[in-house]
């Protein structure tokens, strides 16, 4: 224990601390003249009491105590010189012993004795009438004599001067009776020195009480004074047998215990003894019998702690190996504390990231965003590790491909992260080129063949249901093996790399474009949106291809043959596709009139009639073949005419075609456009002429959905009315419900500048979208257009019940309503009866041309009420 309490901080920690307290306090409590019992610890610089509670002060040294170098230096049991006990504040003798090994001093125990105790003994031997004894310490002090009080300062200035000359003689170590005089009173003065204390033993008689007997026998002078050098011998040696000599050998006793492992046995007088060296005896009996059972105790716990540091020195070998062996691993290896900052690497660690050594040490990786992000941490916080491919880019450096290995490790300490990274670029770099060489074309570095057939076969092979849609398309280079023969393959190989640079720009991120055979390249299409947008991509694709090439600064022409195949409606199996894509593919090769052909002939000859239709709205413009006609619009009260609807017609070289053939097509291919600019400033033109004429009727005028969505769209409405001349109010703008319900918010935007404008606005076919009372409210429109579906079938074969609602919708918002399609006398009577005033449609009047229309003006007053239906023109 001695030897393994290095601090003053750890004596109380150590698991014998308080068994060592109780022994000594067992010691002390032995006997009341005892004032402490303690052990001295050497390497710690303290000690341990009696007093369980005393500490000593900060800075206390032990080593400097007057009482521990006497110890020490003595090498053996003594008894000190008299000092002020620092726990009990009380002037002591101690009784010590060192503790000590063969190669160092440990410490020492002892027990305090009080010098009031001592003095009260001292006392209570007298030495004839008027002589003395004393107890004269080594240093020169008196220790004890009767008329001092046992509190004095034991110094040297107590040595009475009679005994100055003397000095040396009762230091000298020896025995003998000298003649001193005090104050011109003569004494004899007898000394002798204890072996095992700092103390000499003198007796003080005066001479004259020695020899006032003599005086009266002169006779026996001599033999008188020889008797009291005898008495006062014998004195002597009764009083060094009743203290010093039991105190000697207690002191021997102690000082072989210190050197033994046996209890103390001193001889059996002394533990029978009243006075303090039998209480004495009996508490260095006790004591020593629980030194060693304590010496036992802890010989047990160091066989114990001995075991536990080999068993952690084997640990610490395995350790130290483990390290070396990580040390040299090229996986590099860390450790992370709960901030994510590095405690540990390995050498290869800061080589793999780029960094140098000492820049890893104590780095939070975490906050330098090195090797840790917030998608690593988020998987270590549901997971507890981590596992993937990472990209690492060391400065001035190309990125590299890592793997990223870390968990989460709970210990008593906090938690912390092991992991380890290893670089894999040069593996990825390897699996690409492995990769290229089973998938990709070393000419053009495209897909090849194998790996369009894997993706689109699994992409297939997923869809269960059978609900995508894609497409294969096939692309030949027409006669590829003549402009070998001709050009050479060099010259050949320039066209196929041009070829595949132009397809590469115009596949998508979602297809699979892929080189298949020396003049054929094949694109997967996902996704599709309908046969007749792939139709207009693919001739885009075909038109591209077909533009001068320019190899070695030679223009060139080639020819493509495009087949494409529908999945599912051509076949429900890659494989299955490919053949029916071939199919179409030879079919556009032995036809010399076409260059691009679906496998499905009816989707064939749908998408050219759409692409027909589109090259001709194309010219209908230039060529001036639309025309408007105008509905009019009436008020079925009174018959007057209250506005005229503005309608398209298409007079083609083939004949007029009506809207609903060609609408459609206008919009996907955004012709609609130019065609509605124009429908706006011809309605425009031909209603300031009617308003010039003396007839200020409004013309209602169609928007589509891509019209009233251009942001521009306010500019030319009032470009519009600017050129043409057209008062505003004169101007309806009729738009669907469709329209409305797409944006909101940009709808209301809009058609709040139009009714600043003064500009009325129309829902057209009412009903037929998707209705919401919320947005009626909101909007700012002026009229609802009944559609003519809700009109045609009353009452024959419908009860108008839809027709009531719209009307008493309108009426509840306050918007005029109006019925399109009204043929029939029933069908006004109905929208009479229901309150809906206004009316268009051939009970009145069919569409009419301007001529027409002015015609027909001239029968129909404006304004002017008729009592019967206007005559209708054929």
């Amino acid at each position: 224990m001695l030897a393994e309490i290095k601090s003053q901080s750890e004596k109380r920690t150590h698991p014998l601390f308080f068994r060592v307290t109780q022994s000594l306090q067992a010691i002390k409590a032995s006997d009341a003249n005892l004032n402490l019992a303690f052990v001295a610890i050497a390497a710690a610089n303290d000690l341990i009491t009696s007093d369980a509670a005393f500490d000593s002060a900060p800075g206390y040294q032990m080593s400097e105590r007057d009482w521990f170098k006497e110890t020490i230096a003595a090498g053996q049991t003594t008894i000190t010189k008299p000092y002020i006990d620092l726990v009990t504040q009380e002037l002591v003798v101690s009784i010590t012993t060192p503790i000590s090994t063969d190669k160092q001093t440990l410490g020492a125990l002892g027990i305090d004795v009080r010098v009031s105790d001592i003095y009260q003994l001292m006392n209570s031997h007298q030495i004839g009438t008027n002589g003395q004894t004393l107890l004269i310490n080594k240093d020169g002090g008196i220790f004890y004599r009767p008329e001092q009080a046992p509190d004095a300062k034991i110094t040297a200035a107590n040595l009475d001067s009679s005994l100055n000359d003397f000095g040396s003689a009762i230091f000298s170590g020896n025995s003998g009776v000298v003649n001193v005089a005090n104050r011109g009173t003569p004494f004899y003065l007898a000394y002798v020195p204890t072996k095992t204390s700092n103390w000499i033993v003198a007796t003080v008689i005066p001479r004259s009480e020695v020899l006032a007997p003599l005086y009266q026998f002169i006779g026996i002078n001599g033999l008188l004074f020889l008797l009291l050098v005898v008495i006062i011998g014998l004195f002597i040696r009764s009083l060094t047998s009743l203290i010093s000599k039991p105190l000697a050998t207690i002191a021997a006793a102690i000082d072989s215990f210190s050197h033994d492992d046996t209890p103390i046995n001193l001889p059996a007088g002394f533990y029978a003894r009243a006075d303090e060296i039998g209480v004495l005896a009996n508490c260095l009996h006790q004591t020593s019998r629980r030194i060693l059972e304590n010496i036992a105790a802890i010989e047990h716990h160091n066989t114990t702690l001995n075991q536990e540091i080999k068993n952690r020195k084997a640990i610490q070998i395995r350790l130290e190996m483990s390290l070396a062996l990580l040390a040299g691993a090229e996986e590099g290896v860390f450790i992370l504390d709960q901030n994510f900052s590095c405690i540990y690497h390995n050498a290869a660690c800061p080589q793999i990231v780029g960094l140098a050594d000492a820049d890893v040490v104590n780095i939070n990786l975490r906050e330098s965003h090195l090797l840790i992000d917030e998608n690593v941490i988020a998987q270590l916080a549901i997971h507890e590790r981590f596992s993937g491919e990472i990209s690492h880019t060391p400065a001035g450096a190309s990125a590299l491909t890592l793997f990223l290995k870390i968990s989460q490790v709970m210990t008593a300490e906090g938690c912390y992260y092991i992991g380890n990274i290893s670089d894999l670029t040069l593996k990825k770099q390897i699996e690409k080129k492995l990769n290229d060489l089973k998938y990709v074309d070393p000419l053009t570095g495209l897909p090849n063949r194998l790996f369009l057939d894997q993706e689109a076969t699994a992409l297939i092979a997923a869809d269960k249901s059978q609900t995508a849609s894609h497409a294969l398309i096939l692309i030949n280079i027409a006669d590829f093996r003549i402009i070998n023969e001709a050009h050479g393959f060099d010259f050949g190989n320039a066209i196929i790399i041009e070829l595949a640079e132009r397809l590469s720009k115009s596949v998508s991120d979602q297809d699979f474009l892929a080189r298949l055979n020396n003049d054929e390249f094949g694109i997967f299409k996902t996704q599709l949106q309908s046969p007749e947008q792939l139709y207009l991509e693919t001739l885009a694709l075909s038109k591209d291809l077909s533009a001068d090439l320019f190899i070695n600064n030679q223009s060139f022409i080639i020819e493509t043959n495009i087949g494409i195949s529908l999945y599912p409606s051509d076949a429900s199996s890659y494989l299955r596709l490919f053949k029916t894509a071939t199919t179409a593919l030879n079919n556009v090769i032995e036809d010399q009139f076409s260059s691009l052909a679906f496998y499905n002939q009816h989707i064939n000859n749908l998408s050219l009639h759409k692409y027909e239709i589109q090259q001709q709205l194309r010219n209908a413009l230039v060529n001036n073949e639309f025309r408007l006609y105008y509905q009019p619009q009436f008020d079925i009260r009174d018959h007057r005419i209250v506005g005229i609807e503005a309608l398209i017609r298409w007079f083609s070289p083939r004949g007029m075609i009506p809207p609903d053939h060609f609408i459609a097509i206008a919009e996907e291919s955004n012709l609609i456009l130019p065609i509605g600019e124009w429908v706006l400033l011809s309605a425009g033109h031909f209603g300031k002429r009617l308003y010039d004429l003396g007839h200020p009727i409004p013309i209602a005028i169609n928007l589509t959905k891509l019209q009233f969505k251009l942001p521009y769209i306010n500019d030319i409405i009032t470009a519009m009315l600017a050129q043409t001349g057209l008062p505003a109010e004169l101007l309806e703008l009729e738009i669907t419900e469709r329209t409305l319900m797409d944006n909101e918010k940009e709808c209301e935007e809009v058609l709040s500048t139009f009714n600043k404008a003064k500009i009325p606005v129309a829902i057209d076919d009412f009903g037929t979208g998707y209705s919401s009372l919320s947005y009626l409210k909101k909007f700012t429109v002026d009229k609802i257009k009944i559609d003519r579906a809700f009109i045609k079938d009353i009452p024959d074969h419908d009860d108008g019940a839809i027709a009531k609602v719209i009307i008493e919708l309108a009426e509840n918002f306050n918007l005029q309503v109006i019925a399109e399609g009204v043929e029939t006398t029933e069908q006004i009577a109905f929208l009479k009866k229901n309150q809906c005033h206004l009316a268009q449609g051939y009970y009145y009047a069919k569409p009419l041309s301007e001529a027409e229309l002015l015609v027909f003006l001239k029968t129909a007053k404006i304004g002017t009420a008729a009592t019967s239906p206007l005559p209708k023109i054929e």
